[in-house]
């Protein structure tokens, strides 16, 4: 059997150099051998990294709370949540448990939608899920809520950052695409004009200070997904959590060295080329331009904040004050992580979006906050 390394190479023989976003693509979700699809993937301590719903259950039950306000303010007879990037379903499953438990009434009118790419991933939410599988179901396109859309919330938590990027470098005075090609049977880098229009528009946004040799990545399927939602969320809300930050600081002269890495069993690498379709690629994400696309889509700003001082806005530390007892101190230890700014609370960001709602009546937006963690 071919390796994916091998597959990729055949590629480039045939069709000459691809981008480096191409190689992403192959890499994470090529359907036979790629890192996500394929169900190599490993989430948890035996894996390749965390996540938070990996960490704790209170980050599902913090986001039940409040996903139980934005209910209240959609007054619907059904109430929709979509889930994209939904991996082994434990984020579902931990909302899930906590909508029954406090907000059963919720509970009966939520249906809970999820997406996810690899077909290993699906059977293993769906045996997770098997008590609340009237509760769930999967899509794999928003299209198929037809032209009256949904009303509800869009989470995505930890899954624009897996989208494949683009890798730009300044050469010459001008923005450059970073192209794989061949050289005695290994991958070369080598630069080339970008591939897409759209890149030189998203250069002139963010690039124009950048020096000789300065590199950025570009994920403008972020974009699409977000236009994707946008034309499908008829009210409610976008919750994007992920590793990012605004541009001011995402292209800051002390940040152009690029920011992709790799992920493997927790070590943390540069190097995409080895164990290919073996290890996560990964990069930043632009929050600015999510904010400015949902503009253009009519997807408001209501916050930009970081996920410690979501969770603690949302109720974290109520949940947190449960784990007093000394047979607790496992959960005390592993739901700090969540939200302390010096573990997740401060590296990870969240951008909460709506459509036709008063998201100033959200509890978890008033102004007098117990705990302050600063982006």
């Amino acid at each position: 059997m071919r390796t994916l390394l091998e597959i990729i190479k055949e590629e480039i023989r045939k069709s000459g150099p691809i981008s480096f976003r191409r190689f992403v693509e192959l890499s994470l979700f090529h359907p036979e051998h790629g890192y996500y699809s394929s169900g190599k993937a490993r989430i948890g301590k035996r894996g390749d990294f965390y996540t938070a719903p990996s960490v704790h259950r209170s980050f599902g039950e913090t986001i039940s709370r409040f996903l139980a306000e934005a209910s209240l303010l959609l007054e619907g007879e059904s109430f929709t949540v979509v889930e994209f990037g939904a991996s082994g379903g434990q984020l579902a499953f931990d909302i899930l448990g906590a909508l029954s438990r406090n907000h059963p009434e919720l509970y009966s009118k939520t249906s809970y939608v999820m997406s996810e790419a690899s077909p290993a991933a699906v059977r293993t939410a769906k045996e997770r899920l098997e008590r609340h599988r009237g509760r769930v179901r999967w899509i794999d396109d928003l299209q198929k809520f037809g032209k009256g859309g949904f009303c509800g919330v869009v989470i995505a938590n930890e899954f624009l950052d897996s989208l494949p990027f683009h890798r730009l470098k300044l050469y010459d005075g001008k923005i450059q695409e970073v192209f794989l090609f061949l050289r005695d049977g290994e991958i070369e880098e080598v630069l080339r004009d970008p591939e897409i229009e759209g890149i030189y528009d998203f250069s002139k946004r963010y690039l124009d200070g950048y020096s000789q040799g300065e590199e950025a990545e570009a994920c403008l399927l972020a974009g699409k997904w977000l236009a994707e939602v946008g034309g499908a969320l008829q009210k409610g809300f976008v919750l994007s959590i992920d590793y990012g930050s605004l541009a001011p600081e995402l292209y800051s002269p002390g940040r152009r060295k690029s920011t992709f890495r790799c992920f493997y069993r927790h070590e943390l690498s540069s190097d995409p080329y080895t164990r290919v379709g073996e290890q996560d690629i990964t990069a930043d994400v632009n929050f600015s331009e999510l904010m400015r696309i949902g503009d253009i889509l009519g997807l408001a700003t209501v916050e930009y904040t970081t996920q410690g001082q979501f969770l603690v806005d949302w109720g974290i530390l109520e949940i947190f004050k449960t784990y007093d007892k000394p047979q607790n101190q496992g959960d005390r230890l592993a739901a700090k992580t969540l939200f302390m700014p010096e573990f997740m609370g401060r590296k990870f960001k969240v951008l909460l979006q709506s459509r036709g709602l008063s998201p100033e009546k959200l509890r978890g937006l008033e102004k007098n906050r117990p705990f302050r963690i600063i982006l």
